[in-house]
């Protein structure tokens, strides 16, 4: 007994110890992997610890990103670049303060320079503050615009850009280059010297430029917006709205999101046929494209697919609901059928869905009921914070009842839930 007894003992000692030693293996290990992303950091310059931040950040690996952010900002806490990509991680993982204090930072140190700052600050902001960064951001992008180099290799190139007056208006300014003539007496080697002038050089030019003025219309947009909101009790919002919506399609008439926020304009003025026109237009831009990749009808590389659908999935909420306050419940169900095959657990969308349904008349009060019933089962997996649309279907379910027994909801299947009556074909969008 003694013997067993002591044996036990020594196998308790030994199993103790295997778990210390184990313990201290694995501390041992962990503070090794410290050390190697320690010498890993230590070993690169501020400029690639912000490029790997930011590849983590694309890559939603946040935690990452924060080691590169944390030791650029380490080396050099003014560095504006590392106090902008710092700012870019906290709006990601929702520290909308901390995006604020570096934002603010980056802007101290360089007030006239670098417009994206401006524009994710007004985001973050109201009213006047807000609308006070939004044109220093539009100034910005009109100083850089100006400043790129013609896009073109004619000997004569003419380029109108917009310039920011003192009151903020834009004024269109026509800027004339000209090549120079070569001199005669020009060597061999400077020629070799001299930047080249190739068609790749002109495309990356073009392409910045769209960019810009993409940029620069989506915040004429956001300002148009500020005084529907915020600042609508302002002496000119009415008209501060209608004017930077024309500068957002002037500045780009290719902006599908210029045209919706006419469209929004038009209809607070209750002027619905104009509204329709406006959103029509901005269909045009995008929903022939999206709808041929998606039927796989579009031939291989007609388009590129980050560019089929420049709207983001709300913009595109918007962009139903608008269709559906002008009664055009055809392309409605268009838009809100893609936004069901990208996300079927948003609860607006199958809300509007059935909504639409609904006020189509009688003969679609089935498909009506059944998508508002979807609608309520979406809400209970992914309840909404949107008291009034909960309400609403709520009311709606109540009149028109349960579903019949012999129908169920299906989830994931949306095939044939927006089905259209026979008597009633989608309108033909000219693509032209």
């Amino acid at each position: 007994m003694r013997s067993c007894h002591k044996n036990s003992a020594e196998h308790s000692i030994i199993r103790v110890m295997g778990k210390n030693s184990s313990r201290k293996q694995r501390m041992k290990m962990a503070k090794a992997r410290k050390k190697t992303v320690k010498s890993d950091l230590d070993s690169m310059s501020i400029s690639e610890l912000l490029t790997h931040a930011q590849e983590q950040i694309d890559s939603y690996k946040f935690e990452k990103a924060q080691r590169y952010c944390q030791e650029a900002l380490k080396r050099d806490p003014d560095n504006v670049v590392a106090l902008e990509t710092s700012a870019s991680l906290c709006l990601e993982v929702g520290n909308f303060d901390g995006a604020k204090h570096c934002l603010g930072r980056a802007i101290t140190l360089q007030p006239e320079e670098g417009y994206s700052k401006y524009l994710s600050m007004a985001q973050l902001l109201q009213g006047k503050e807000s609308l006070q960064c939004y044109l220093k951001g539009i100034e910005l992008m009109q100083l850089k615009l100006s400043n790129l180099q013609p896009t073109t290799a004619n000997e004569n190139t003419v380029n109108s850009v917009g310039k920011l007056d003192e009151q903020g208006e834009t004024e269109m300014e026509t800027v004339t280059t000209r090549k120079e003539e070569e001199s005669t007496e020009e060597t061999e080697e400077e020629q070799e010297n001299e930047p080249p002038s190739s068609s790749s050089s002109q495309d990356e030019n073009q392409s910045m430029k769209s960019a810009l003025v993409h940029q620069m219309s989506s915040a004429y947009c956001s300002v148009a917006e500020l005084f529907m909101t915020d600042l609508c009790d302002e002496e000119d919002a009415e008209n501060q709205c209608h004017t930077n919506i024309s500068k957002a399609i002037d500045v780009d008439p290719g902006n599908p999101e210029a045209y919706q926020s006419m469209a929004s304009f038009l209809l607070v003025k209750q002027e619905t046929e104009q509204a329709k026109e406006n959103i029509l237009k901005s269909l045009e831009l995008w929903l022939p494209k999206y709808k041929a990749v998606d039927e796989g009808v579009a031939a291989a590389g007609s388009f590129d697919p980050v560019e089929v659908c420049p709207l983001s999935y709300p913009t595109r909420l918007n962009t139903a609901k608008i269709l559906i306050e002008v009664e055009d419940h055809d392309h409605a169900v268009d838009v809100l059928e893609g936004l069901a095959e990208e996300d079927d657990s948003v609860v607006d969308t199958w809300y509007l869905m059935g909504w639409s349904a609904y006020l189509r008349g009688e003969e679609h009060r089935d498909n009506a009921r059944y998508l508002l019933h979807r609608a309520m089962e979406v809400h209970k997996a992914n309840p909404s914070d949107d008291v009034q649309l909960v309400e609403h279907l709520e009311e709606l379910l109540a009149e028109l009842g349960p579903l019949p027994e012999d129908q169920t909801l299906d989830e994931g299947d949306t095939d044939g839930e927006l089905e259209e009556s026979e008597d009633d074909e989608p309108e033909d969008m000219d693509t032209n």
